[in-house]
């Protein structure tokens, strides 16, 4: 199993010097239905910084990850008080300090986490780790899910599994398929599901967008949520015991 995972966080404005230097990219405008919602920049060390229409600018990265430790610890903004955690574990935080970002929330120290799972065969895959997966937690963490709550869809054959985490500000793809990962997931999707995850999580639950990928994504979403209304018949729910 391969672990990809995408992670955002708010941001104080960068300094002028950076915003400077920074290159535009192009979003597909399709995707949502408010023009110029975000902008997207990269820096020239890899980075990506976005900027919402009220101008929050938000820090962007994508990481490989080998264990649900560094996946858990991969998505903290600011470092642990009870724990010694090393610099290469805490690869968000490493890099939100080199770059001088500084995180909005301070009352939360974890970024948003979209986590990305290439595998053979999804039945490879128990249930309790496919929710740990959709929660961004560590092999230590309590489970905190009574059921699993996803859609799936398929490519040549090949299934994507689509879970939501409860209340833990992550979610998961789990997917058999290389050329979803490699050509759509990598390059432009996962991104823009963070960007949807985003909105969804500061607008009390509405997806930016008409098109039906987003739009099944934010009821999936919605159905682990408090008081958030969604429609059950258009997602699939699996007890973990």
């Amino acid at each position: 199993m391969r672990i990809h995972t995408f992670v955002l966080t708010a941001i104080e404005t960068p300094e002028d010097h950076v915003i400077e230097s920074l290159e535009q990219e192009k979003l597909p405008d399709y995707e949502f239905n408010k023009k110029d919602l975000f902008t997207a920049y990269s820096l020239t060390s890899g980075e990506r910084l976005f900027k919402d229409q009220n101008d929050q600018w938000y820090a962007a990265a994508h990481f490989v990850k080998d264990s649900l430790h560094t996946v858990k610890y991969g998505r903290q903004t600011f470092r642990p008080p009870y724990k010694e955690i090393s610099n290469e574990e805490l690869s968000f935080v490493e890099l939100l300090e080199k770059n001088d970002w500084v995180p909005v929330n301070s009352h939360y120290d974890k970024a948003l986490c979209h986590v990305v799972a290439e595998v053979d065969k999804l039945e490879e895959i128990s249930l309790e780790m496919q929710s740990r997966l959709a929660h961004a937690d560590g092999d230590d963490d309590p489970q905190v899910a009574h059921s699993l709550h996803f859609i799936e869809s398929k490519l040549g054959g090949k299934r994507s599994r689509f879970i939501s985490g409860w209340e833990s500000h992550s979610f998961a793809t789990i997917t058999e398929s290389s050329e979803f990962a490699d050509h759509i997931l990598m390059p432009v999707s996962s991104w823009l599901y963070l960007l949807y995850f985003s909105y969804f999580l500061d607008h009390n639950g509405t997806i930016p967008s008409d098109q039906m990928m987003p739009r099944l994504l934010g009821n999936l979403w919605a159905s682990t949520m408090k008081e958030l209304p969604y429609n059950k018949e258009l997602l699939r729910i699996q007890p973990l015991s």
